[in-house]
């Protein structure tokens, strides 16, 4: 076996603010032609370590420094902002998490990629026009003149991110970095980039950095995992030495902490009951959960949707016929109290815009929506205020559900002045900290700003928000989608604890099966505004009848 040459080595790499060690003197090696996968929580380091080996650390108000760093033989600590340019443009390339906000929004994408290569001095500028349009054919871009000419806003996720990936690969860099470049993905478009990244890689004989906080993700990708915790490498082997045989709590944490297929775990294990050394869990029964669906089943639905369409206008014209497109197409369920329902689909299927017609946010075109046997359609003002006291929202993105610039305490303390529950601020105050209790925040946070909390607590802000006005339907749309793994188990084992404490049911909105399966007594599947198949959750993930429904279960990403 021949030994591996090291195209990327940094020893000692420490990162520090104002004396807080961020990074804790992290070495590690990256190989020609190797894929390399560095694995953890949000606020462990990784991003910090990449844009470091970028060089994109200037002018920021962190200490870097390393024994060594090196790529292809050339030392980076020491150089000048132009030389890191040069490097930049020609031997590394960066793919980073949003690219809807890594592209320049008024520019169009072929010109943006021009742009590097001009900047970079890559080729000739008359074969600029062709190399680009070439680039788009590699990263499999459909019609791509018309990505050319088009704007960001104009094109898909998966899109935007195969035009930057495109742009990474531009110059052929010996290294590409990809920070998260598929968190915000659908899981099919998911499956497509990494295997768009592999292929890429392959191709080109290049070394990748990905970055990730999902080990089940790295699975089938990786060829090496760095596992890093708080700043600190806390394991490190091949794929099969992490996966088979986790050595570290904390790892063992974040590869059990997701839902697995094969078991249905009363709770989600997480990274504390590793480090406690807590690893019995209790599984739920199929007798069990036969007997529960019996008793739910057998009640009078608390939600009723009767061929719901919902159209939005496309053009309009005042003496012919006007095109509309259809956001949910004739779509009819049930949902029956102390139920999860789960809804699952791509971005752009409906998911989103049934949530807004459930609480009249968005009218519907046509059909009807019943709560405990009432249409909601034709409710007065004072008939929808109570409506929205009892079916609540809890959404994709807490910093973006919270005001800025007020006080935690007093964000949850709206809804209940809004809907007059209690008399006087004190009052209000102790409902207040009732809440905290219930989705477990302490006291302490009162007073604070959504800034100065985690993902995880934020999220539990939103949810102690949507129970101020005790209602008994929660709509949670993606309201995990943006966590660390195993923050997402703890939000989730807290939305079954106060399912069963408060008596609620849920509507849980998401694309990925996975968590579907695990939440839901029923799942409903939706494709282009139609819903393609329904079924109980166990019966519909191990014998799905649809050929889309297959699709995105195939997609999964498995251990």
């Amino acid at each position: 076996m021949t030994e591996k040459k090291p195209l990327l080595q940094v020893e000692d790499l420490s990162i520090s603010f104002q004396g807080r060690l961020l990074i804790n003197r992290f070495s590690f090696v990256i190989n020609y032609n190797e894929i390399l996968a560095i694995v953890g929580e949000s606020g462990s380091g990784k991003s910090l370590t990449a844009l470091s080996i970028a060089g994109l650390l200037f002018q920021t108000p962190l200490t870097v420094s390393s024994q060594k760093m090196k790529l292809s033989g050339q030392e980076l600590s020491y150089l000048s902002q132009k030389d890191w340019q040069t490097i930049r443009g020609r031997n590394l390339g960066m793919v980073f998490q949003e690219p809807q906000s890594s592209l320049n929004p008024s520019m169009r994408c072929g010109p943006q990629v021009m742009e590097r290569m001009q900047q970079s001095k890559i080729g000739k500028p008359q074969d600029y026009r062709y190399k680009v349009l070439e680039a788009f054919d590699k990263v499999q871009l459909p019609q791509p003149e018309r990505i050319f000419k088009a704007y960001p806003h104009e094109l898909s996720g998966g899109q935007k991110q195969r035009v930057m990936i495109a742009m990474a690969l531009i110059s052929s860099p010996k290294l590409m970095i990809a920070d998260e470049p598929t968190t915000a993905l659908d899981v099919t478009v998911q499956k497509e980039i990494l295997s768009l990244i592999k292929g890429q890689q392959k191709a080109h004989k290049m070394s990748v950095l990905f970055i990730s906080h999902d080990l089940s993700l790295v699975a089938h990708f990786a060829d090496r995992v760095l596992v890093i915790h708080q700043g600190r490498l806390v394991e490190s082997g091949t794929v099969a030495d992490i996966f088979k045989n986790p050595k570290d709590p904390y790892t063992q944490g974040l590869l059990y902490a997701r839902p697995k297929s094969d078991k249905r775990l009363k709770r989600l294990p997480t990274v504390a009951d590793f480090s406690k050394k807590h690893k019995s869990f209790k599984s739920i029964s199929k007798a069990t959960r036969a007997k529960k669906h019996q008793k739910i089943y057998s009640q009078n639905p608390l939600l009723e949707v009767d061929g719901l369409l919902k159209e939005y206008p496309m053009t309009r014209h005042w003496f012919k016929k006007n095109q509309s497109f259809r956001a949910v197409n004739e779509v009819s369920f049930d949902l029956y109290p102390g139920e999860t329902l789960g809804l699952v689909g791509e971005s752009g299927c409906g998911k989103s815009t049934i949530t807004r017609a459930l609480v009249n946010l968005d009218t519907p075109t046509g059909g009807d929506i019943r709560y405990k046997g009432r249409s909601i359609l034709g409710f007065n003002p004072t008939e929808l205020r109570d409506l929205r006291k009892e079916i609540q929202l809890v959404f994709q993105d807490p910093y973006a559900a919270l005001h800025p610039l007020k006080q935690i305490g007093d964000a949850i303390a709206e809804p209940i002045y809004v809907h007059g529950l209690v008399k006087g601020k004190d009052a209000q105050k102790k409902r207040v900290l009732q809440l905290f209790d219930q989705v477990g925040l302490g006291a302490e946070l009162y007073h604070r700003y959504p800034h100065q909390m985690s993902g995880g607590q934020r999220q539990r802000v939103v949810i102690a928000r949507a129970l101020a006005t005790e209602p008994q339907l929660l709509l949670l749309d993606e309201s995990v989608a943006a966590l660390d793994i195993s923050v997402q188990a703890q939000v989730l084992n807290l939305l079954n604890d106060l399912k069963e404490k408060l008596k609620l049911s849920y509507l849980f909105i998401s694309h990925d099966l996975n968590l579907v399966k695990y939440m839901a007594d029923r799942i409903l599947v939706m494709q282009k505004g139609i819903l393609v198949e329904e079924g109980e959750a166990d019966e519909l993930y191990f014998h799905p009848q649809q050929p889309y429904t297959k699709e995105l279960i195939k997609a999964l990403p498995k251990i």
